[in-house]
């Protein structure tokens, strides 16, 4: 009707009434905003919780000028892996992208001081890698030696990849030139295949022209399967077991409850003592609600120990152990994931600095992988590879790092690794270090 008032003029005229009102709710709401968020800043920052804050060994680090880069283009690498050629060269090999992508490889024949360029020629199949390639070098009982390649072919989300077991490509010519891959046991949904790759031993303690090789699947279960060469010389791969033996529940149930996964196994040298011959687990606990695990084989992998919880000094991801014989220490290389929440209100559930070593002995690993606490021995060092800061990027960037290859010869370690280990690097990049571990242990107080 004429003269009726709109509703919108109704509303205006509210709103004109308690304009005053309004305003006050308004800076109350803001001044209480802005007192949580001080307040919500006060407790991130008091309640930081640091690596060092939880790790009791010392940390040394290296001269800024024993880094040598890798590779470093405009765009994402990562995950590399090293063999030591019985010639002495060392061949790094990577995918150019997350995992998957197509395998690049360069070498050195000064023992990580420098690099060449992406060498060419490689096999046709390996463009099409489905996972992050592992190196190894085979000694057979015969005095021959083979390099292997293996690159699991697990499900990816969000593409065409199904779980299609993994491949497998040899050299014989100390990585002159490769076999195209041969694919073994589909559909296995094999992840980082092989883990671990370990030559068995009979029952007088010689080695046999068998390894055992470790991978395992989104659900988290680690499989084992023995690799040996027919009469013609090929590859053969005994269908994948469970890690733990059927009977063995306990160690099978924590392992999925923990989420163990990228096994890295070592067998025990150089101590003189009945422990030597043993194979120690360094496993990943990928749920982030425990430390990382350990136990101990004494029947070649057919049954473990329990397994137990490693020092935050040994907590992280794929671990890569090497023994040196020149200070009797095992060095093992790993990615720095403890299982400490950042702060009281962070929503990341691990801490980390970066890519790290861990230096100790046998002694020691075996120490927490026993039922004796009292005796649990922390190790001599850790050793800072490449530092990450998690308040230069995104928390979740910084984090990716690690994944590493391992070599030594006569007391001298090459380690290539990867991450974004400055404030300017967009992407990760690949990094190289070669030290005398003697020479480190020596120069931090540390007698050999």
């Amino acid at each position: 009707m004429e003269g009726e008032k709109k509703p919108a003029g109704k509303f205006a005229a509210k709103l004109k009434a308690n304009a005053k009102r309004i305003v006050v709710w308004c800076v109350a709401v803001l001044i209480l905003g802005v007192g949580l968020a001080a307040a919500l800043v006060g407790v991130h920052y008091t309640s930081l919780v640091e690596p060092e804050d939880v790790v009791t060994l010392p940390i040394a680090t290296l001269p800024s000028d024993l880094r040598v880069v890798v590779d470093n283009p405009a765009g994402y690498i990562a995950h590399p892996d090293t063999v030591l050629t019985d010639d002495g060269k060392i061949l790094v090999m990577y995918p150019l992208g997350h995992g998957k992508g197509e395998i690049a490889m360069r070498t050195s024949d000064d023992f990580g001081a420098s690099w060449s360029d992406r060498v060419s020629g490689l096999p046709s199949s390996w463009e099409d890698s489905q996972e992050t390639p592992t190196l190894y070098n085979l000694h057979f009982t015969d005095g021959r030696t083979r390099l292997v390649l293996i690159s699991g072919c697990p499900y990816w989300p969000a593409t065409s990849y199904k779980a299609d077991g993994f491949n497998f490509s040899y050299s014989d010519d100390n990585g002159a030139t490769w076999s195209e891959f041969q694919k073994f046991h589909s559909p296995y949904d094999a992840i980082v295949a092989m883990s671990s790759l370990t030559q068995l031993r009979d029952e007088n303690g010689q080695p046999v022209d068998a390894w055992m090789g470790l991978f395992h699947d989104h659900k988290f279960n680690v499989y084992k399967t023995v690799l040996t060469f027919d009469e013609n010389d090929n590859a053969v791969w005994s269908e994948p077991v469970g890690l733990f033996a059927a009977s063995d529940n306990d160690n099978a149930e924590l392992a999925a409850k923990y989420g163990m996964c990228e096994v890295e196994v070592i067998r025990v040298e150089g101590t003189g003592t009945a422990d030597d011959g043993a194979l120690i687990l360094l496993g990943r606990a990928n749920n982030r609600i425990s430390n990382s695990l350990i136990a101990v084989s004494r029947d070649e992998g057919a049954t473990w120990s329990a397994l137990k919880a490693l020092p935050y000094e040994l907590c992280g991801d794929r671990h890569k152990a090497e023994y040196d014989a020149v200070t009797g220490r095992v060095l093992v290389s790993y990615r720095q994931m403890i299982p400490v929440r950042h702060s009281a209100i962070s929503p990341y559930k691990t801490i980390g600095n970066g890519w790290y070593a861990w230096v100790g002995t046998f002694a020691d690993l075996l120490s927490y992988a026993d039922d004796d606490s009292s005796n649990d021995s922390a190790g001599d060092l850790l050793i800072e590879l490449g530092k990450t800061d998690y308040f230069a990027k995104p928390y979740d960037r910084v984090l990716d790092n690690g994944y590493s290859g391992v070599v030594v010869k006569d007391g001298v370690f090459n380690v290539v690794g990867y991450g974004c280990f400055d404030a300017t690097s967009l992407f990760p990049y690949i990094i190289s270090l070669t030290f005398n571990l003697g020479d480190v242990l020596r120069a931090n107080g540390i007698a050999v």
